[in-house]
């Protein structure tokens, strides 16, 4: 028994991260729709936020078509959201050339 609850748990699992790819992530939406003076730090959790609290004045900020199931792509957002921004501060930069006189 013991063994069909853990497979119950990941088909769940699956389930959810499966509907949250078809319902589109918030991160990608807004920064493939990204414009001059959008907002751009956490802008896929800023925006499923929004939507969650029906903010017209926040969701008028965004371009993007708003998620369709916005409590489930809320943490997928999330975590996009952190390695989009971590990622260039974390990469070792290419070392400096150096000069040639």
């Amino acid at each position: 028994m013991p063994g069909t609850r853990r497979i119950r748990f990941v088909r769940l699992l699956a389930g959810i991260a499966c509907g949250a790819v078809l319902a589109g992530c918030a991160s990608v939406r807004t920064l493939s729709d990204y414009r001059t003076g959008d907002p751009v730090f956490m802008s896929g959790t800023r925006f499923d936020v929004a939507v969650i609290r029906q903010d017209a004045v926040a969701l008028k900020q965004f371009r993007s078509r708003p998620p369709a199931w916005p409590w489930i792509d809320l943490p997928f957002s999330f975590t996009a959201d952190l390695f989009f921004w971590l990622l260039p501060r974390t990469a070792n930069p290419a070392p400096d050339a150096p000069d040639r006189n």
